[in-house]
């Protein structure tokens, strides 16, 4: 009997567990082979399912398909699916696969199995079997990862000592891990953190700190500044991001006057997305007692204090550096009854800062008392009478805690050398022209009157004002002299 383009079986049975069931299945199986005899490979075909226990269906496609399909043990369950003008094969792995198991093709023949076993007995089978050994992140975070992004036929096996990855899947969805693993797991960029952690001592009319916003405009094109509003002041508690190297004169100018200490200046390599710390104190130990099921220990833990630097960098796809910046400014002490108490300063921010450029950080305050003792000589440390001669005194010191950083990514190629030398000349023709405009607008600040400035405006490249080294120290030198008339 010849067919049509397509075929039109339907088969609807009521879920029957008794012999009725059966009974109904060899009849509908009897009257469509009276009707068709054979379905060819080619031919199209609409089915309806509904409840039918999967082996019957498929000894029914065998029969009238004249195709072999074979059905592995274990594989038991009802299917109910709708197909409209499909053909024999796909009309095959579409039952299969809504009943929950699976289908390799050998040869001519089907394999009806269970979905685990795929791939199992086939090495040109559906699934494949591949290894990902994971290098630089963490292997149980890749697992959670790829789990996610696994097939209804994937299995993963972690080997947590080797950090390795095992996967079995579809060829396509390895394809999709493959791709995956090679974005997620790469090797990542180190960062040279170069910090200096300086001390200023303030002065009586100082006790804000200084005020940094009166020495760099905000829009003037030398840096941006802000303000990180910590209690008792608004410029108390700032980050400053440097555009020029003018805070090196003002710092030296510090230096020689016996006002700045430097207390460290480290430097610290790190990957990105990893903290680095530095830390420039004490460590206070004190006992902890614990008790545990009436059995009581005592350990040893310590107190950090003094200034604290936590740095955590990672670098866009601009290759810009982003810091999240942590400094810290504590005194701790332990009572006589060991109970620890920590009194801290602390600013927290983050920074979107380019390569090599240098972030500036102040406003972190810190009182401490400074006891002295003077008296004549000799008779002033004779005991007992050496109390007439001496005198003991208590000052209050206030200071200032100021942090310089500079992230410089590690191993940074510049691709176009002739354009980062002319950029390196645009900037000290810049920098130059900036130092003069600094020092006169320091001096109206400081003499309080005010001075019409016209700054040279030259074509490209700049040629600023040149100003004799003599010149622009002693105007930094008038800088800080505002608290000492």
């Amino acid at each position: 009997m010849m067919f049509s383009n397509s075929v039109d079986c339907r088969v609807k049975l009521p879920r029957m567990r008794s012999v009725r069931h059966g009974y109904w299945l060899c009849t509908a199986v009897f009257l469509w082979a009276l009707i068709f005899p054979v379905i060819s490979a080619a031919e199209s075909l609409t089915l309806s399912l509904q409840e039918v226990e999967l082996r019957e269906v498929m000894q029914m496609l065998s029969r009238q398909g004249r195709t072999n399909i074979l059905v592995a043990d274990g594989v038991d369950g009802e299917v109910s699916i709708n197909l409209y003008d499909v053909e024999l094969e796909q009309a095959i792995y579409s039952i299969v696969d809504a009943a929950g198991f699976a289908v390799e093709k050998r040869g001519n023949n089907y394999f009806i199995i269970p979905r685990e076993d795929a791939g199992k007995y086939n090495a040109g089978g559906m699934t494949q079997l591949r290894t990902y050994k994971i290098q630089y992140s963490s292997t149980n975070e890749m697992e959670t990862i790829v789990r996610n992004h696994l097939s209804s036929y994937g299995k993963i096996t972690k080997l947590n000592e080797r950090k390795m990855l095992v996967v079995e899947d579809t060829p396509e969805f390895l394809d999709r891990i493959d791709q995956l693993l090679k974005e997620l797991d790469r090797e990542p960029r180190q960062i040279l953190i170069e910090a200096k952690i300086l001390q200023v001592t303030l002065q009586d009319n100082e006790s804000y700190g200084l005020d940094w916003s009166k020495l760099f405009t905000s829009d003037g094109g030398e840096g941006r500044f802000g303000t990180r509003g910590l209690s008792g002041s608004s410029t108390n508690g700032f980050y400053f991001e440097l555009l020029t190297p003018n805070i090196e004169v003002l710092l030296d100018t510090l230096k020689t006057r016996g006002r700045l200490r430097t207390l460290s200046t480290p430097k610290l390599l790190t990957i990105e997305d990893k903290e680095a710390s530095a830390v420039v104190g004490d460590r206070i130990g004190f006992k902890v007692t614990t008790t545990t099921n009436q059995v009581t220990t005592e350990s040893i833990e310590f107190l950090e204090s003094g200034v604290i630097l936590k740095v955590t960098p990672s670098v866009n796809e601009h290759g810009q550096v982003l810091l999240k910046i942590a400094p810290e400014v504590s005194t701790g002490t332990v009572s006589d009854d060991g109970i620890p108490s920590k009194n801290t300063t602390q600013v927290m921010t983050n920074m979107l800062v380019p390569d090599g450029q240098t972030v500036f950080i102040g406003g972190l305050m810190k009182q401490s008392i400074d006891e002295s003792r003077e008296g004549v000589p000799i008779l002033g440390d004779i005991p007992a009478i050496g109390l007439l001669f001496s005198n003991r005194a208590k000052n209050i010191v206030n200071t200032e805690t100021v942090v310089l950083i500079t992230p410089k990514i590690v191993g940074q190629q510049f691709h176009d050398v002739d354009s980062e030398i002319q950029s390196t000349r645009d900037t000290e023709g810049v920098l130059k022209h900036t130092a003069n405009g600094m020092k006169l607008r320091l001096d109206t600040l400081l003499d309080g009157k005010s001075r019409v400035v016209t700054p040279t405006e030259p074509m490209n490249p700049p040629e600023p004002p040149v100003v004799a080294p003599s010149a622009a120290t002693n105007g930094a030198e008038r800088i800080f002299s505002m608290g000492e008339h």
